[in-house]
Protein backbone atom coordinates (compact mmCIF):
# COMPACT_ATOMS: atom_id res chain seq x y z
CA UNK A 1 0.00 0.00 0.00
CA UNK A 2 1.31 3.45 -0.91
CA UNK A 3 1.02 6.16 1.75
CA UNK A 4 1.14 9.94 1.37
CA UNK A 5 3.47 12.28 3.24
CA UNK A 6 4.02 16.04 3.35
CA UNK A 7 7.58 17.15 2.84
CA UNK A 8 8.66 20.72 3.55
CA UNK A 9 12.15 21.54 2.29
CA UNK A 10 14.00 24.61 3.63
CA UNK A 11 16.89 26.56 2.14
CA UNK A 12 17.91 29.80 3.83
CA UNK A 13 14.62 31.73 4.28
CA UNK A 14 12.71 29.84 1.56
CA UNK A 15 10.62 26.69 1.70
CA UNK A 16 8.87 24.39 -0.73
CA UNK A 17 6.10 21.91 0.07
CA UNK A 18 5.93 18.60 -1.78
CA UNK A 19 3.93 15.41 -1.63
CA UNK A 20 5.90 12.20 -1.17
CA UNK A 21 4.46 8.77 -1.88
CA UNK A 22 6.05 5.78 -0.18
CA UNK A 23 5.45 2.22 1.01
CA UNK A 24 6.21 3.11 4.62
CA UNK A 25 7.82 5.74 6.84
CA UNK A 26 11.36 4.46 6.21
CA UNK A 27 10.86 4.68 2.43
CA UNK A 28 9.41 8.20 2.81
CA UNK A 29 12.41 9.24 4.94
CA UNK A 30 14.86 7.90 2.33
CA UNK A 31 13.03 9.79 -0.42
CA UNK A 32 13.00 12.96 1.67
CA UNK A 33 16.79 12.73 2.05
CA UNK A 34 17.22 12.26 -1.71
CA UNK A 35 14.88 15.15 -2.50
CA UNK A 36 16.57 17.45 0.02
CA UNK A 37 19.98 16.58 -1.48
CA UNK A 38 18.79 17.32 -5.02
CA UNK A 39 17.30 20.67 -3.96
CA UNK A 40 20.47 21.51 -1.97
CA UNK A 41 18.27 22.08 1.09
CA UNK A 42 19.48 23.09 4.54
CA UNK A 43 16.84 20.98 6.31
CA UNK A 44 13.46 19.33 5.82
CA UNK A 45 10.38 18.20 7.74
CA UNK A 46 8.37 15.11 6.86
CA UNK A 47 4.90 14.39 8.25
CA UNK A 48 2.08 12.01 7.41
CA UNK A 49 -0.62 13.54 5.19
CA UNK A 50 -1.11 14.82 1.67
CA UNK A 51 -0.11 18.08 0.03
CA UNK A 52 -1.24 19.20 -3.40
CA UNK A 53 0.53 17.01 -5.95
CA UNK A 54 2.78 19.29 -8.03
CA UNK A 55 4.76 18.48 -11.16
CA UNK A 56 7.87 18.29 -8.99
CA UNK A 57 6.16 15.88 -6.56
CA UNK A 58 5.12 13.73 -9.51
CA UNK A 59 8.68 13.76 -10.90
CA UNK A 60 10.10 12.56 -7.57
CA UNK A 61 7.40 9.86 -7.35
CA UNK A 62 8.35 8.62 -10.82
CA UNK A 63 12.04 8.59 -9.85
CA UNK A 64 11.33 6.73 -6.60
CA UNK A 65 9.41 4.00 -8.41
CA UNK A 66 11.53 3.97 -11.62
CA UNK A 67 8.39 4.82 -13.54
CA UNK A 68 10.10 5.57 -16.86
CA UNK A 69 10.26 3.40 -19.97
CA UNK A 70 13.65 3.10 -21.68
CA UNK A 71 12.38 3.69 -25.20
CA UNK A 72 9.85 6.49 -24.58
CA UNK A 73 10.49 10.17 -24.09
CA UNK A 74 8.86 11.69 -21.04
CA UNK A 75 8.20 15.33 -21.82
CA UNK A 76 8.28 17.91 -19.03
CA UNK A 77 4.96 19.79 -18.92
CA UNK A 78 6.21 22.47 -16.53
CA UNK A 79 8.24 25.65 -17.00
CA UNK A 80 11.03 25.85 -19.56
CA UNK A 81 13.99 28.24 -19.42
CA UNK A 82 16.08 28.71 -22.58
CA UNK A 83 14.29 25.66 -24.04
CA UNK A 84 15.45 23.55 -21.06
CA UNK A 85 12.96 21.99 -18.57
CA UNK A 86 13.15 23.83 -15.25
CA UNK A 87 11.32 24.36 -11.98
CA UNK A 88 11.36 26.89 -9.17
CA UNK A 89 11.76 25.56 -5.62
CA UNK A 90 13.14 26.96 -2.36
CA UNK A 91 13.49 30.36 -4.03
CA UNK A 92 15.76 29.12 -6.81
CA UNK A 93 15.50 27.90 -10.40
CA UNK A 94 16.61 24.32 -11.00
CA UNK A 95 17.07 22.64 -14.35
CA UNK A 96 15.33 19.28 -14.26
CA UNK A 97 18.11 17.02 -15.60
CA UNK A 98 20.72 18.12 -13.00
CA UNK A 99 17.96 17.91 -10.37
CA UNK A 100 17.43 14.26 -11.34
CA UNK A 101 21.20 13.78 -11.24
CA UNK A 102 21.24 15.08 -7.66
CA UNK A 103 18.27 12.92 -6.62
CA UNK A 104 20.00 9.82 -7.98
CA UNK A 105 23.18 10.73 -6.10
CA UNK A 106 25.28 11.03 -9.25
CA UNK A 107 28.44 13.13 -9.40
CA UNK A 108 27.39 16.81 -9.58
CA UNK A 109 30.60 17.65 -11.48
CA UNK A 110 29.36 15.73 -14.51
CA UNK A 111 27.53 17.52 -17.33
CA UNK A 112 24.12 16.06 -18.19
CA UNK A 113 23.51 15.56 -21.89
CA UNK A 114 20.17 14.47 -23.31
CA UNK A 115 20.68 11.69 -25.88
CA UNK A 116 17.24 11.54 -27.50
CA UNK A 117 17.50 15.10 -28.89
CA UNK A 118 14.02 15.95 -27.54
CA UNK A 119 14.66 19.18 -25.59
CA UNK A 120 11.66 18.63 -23.27
CA UNK A 121 12.46 14.98 -22.49
CA UNK A 122 13.46 14.37 -18.86
CA UNK A 123 13.57 10.56 -18.96
CA UNK A 124 16.67 9.64 -16.89
CA UNK A 125 17.35 6.74 -19.27
CA UNK A 126 17.90 9.31 -22.03
CA UNK A 127 20.69 11.13 -20.18
CA UNK A 128 24.45 10.71 -20.40
CA UNK A 129 26.72 12.13 -17.74
CA UNK A 130 29.87 13.60 -19.28
CA UNK A 131 33.10 14.92 -17.79
CA UNK A 132 32.72 18.24 -19.58
CA UNK A 133 30.38 20.05 -21.94
CA UNK A 134 32.23 19.03 -25.10
CA UNK A 135 32.75 15.36 -24.22
CA UNK A 136 31.72 12.88 -26.86
CA UNK A 137 31.88 9.91 -24.49
CA UNK A 138 29.96 9.24 -21.29
CA UNK A 139 31.67 7.74 -18.25
CA UNK A 140 30.35 4.33 -19.30
CA UNK A 141 31.71 4.82 -22.83
CA UNK A 142 35.17 5.63 -21.43
CA UNK A 143 35.06 2.44 -19.36
CA UNK A 144 34.05 0.49 -22.48
CA UNK A 145 36.92 2.03 -24.45
CA UNK A 146 39.37 1.04 -21.71
CA UNK A 147 37.94 -2.48 -21.59
CA UNK A 148 38.17 -2.84 -25.39
CA UNK A 149 41.75 -1.57 -25.31
CA UNK A 150 42.74 -3.98 -22.52
CA UNK A 151 41.47 -6.80 -24.74
CA UNK A 152 43.70 -5.67 -27.60
CA UNK A 153 41.18 -3.77 -29.73
CA UNK A 154 42.66 -1.12 -32.04
CA UNK A 155 41.73 2.55 -31.84
CA UNK A 156 39.81 2.18 -35.12
CA UNK A 157 37.80 -0.76 -33.75
CA UNK A 158 36.96 1.08 -30.53
CA UNK A 159 35.93 4.22 -32.43
CA UNK A 160 33.65 2.18 -34.67
CA UNK A 161 32.09 0.34 -31.70
CA UNK A 162 31.40 3.61 -29.83
CA UNK A 163 30.37 5.51 -32.97
CA UNK A 164 32.90 8.33 -32.59
CA UNK A 165 35.91 9.55 -34.55
CA UNK A 166 39.25 7.85 -33.89
CA UNK A 167 40.74 11.11 -32.58
CA UNK A 168 38.17 11.04 -29.77
CA UNK A 169 39.49 7.61 -28.78
CA UNK A 170 43.12 8.74 -29.05
CA UNK A 171 42.38 11.71 -26.79
CA UNK A 172 40.45 9.55 -24.30
CA UNK A 173 43.18 6.92 -24.08
CA UNK A 174 45.82 9.63 -23.69
CA UNK A 175 43.81 11.26 -20.86
CA UNK A 176 43.50 7.87 -19.16
CA UNK A 177 47.29 7.29 -19.56
CA UNK A 178 46.87 4.24 -21.76
CA UNK A 179 49.80 3.62 -24.13
CA UNK A 180 49.06 3.80 -27.85
CA UNK A 181 51.19 1.54 -29.99
CA UNK A 182 52.67 2.17 -33.42
CA UNK A 183 50.03 -0.06 -35.04
CA UNK A 184 47.35 2.52 -34.11
CA UNK A 185 48.85 5.44 -36.02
Amino acid sequence: MIESYNLVVFKENNKTKLSVFAHDAAHAQAQALDIARSLEADKFELVYGLNKVSRLSDLYRRLAYSDFKHQECFEWKGPVTNQVPSVYAVGKRFYIRPLIQGYLGLDKDKVVKNTCKNPKCINPYHNHYLNNKNSKLSGGDVQMALAFRSQGASVQQIAKALNVHRTTIYRTLKNECVPIGDQDH
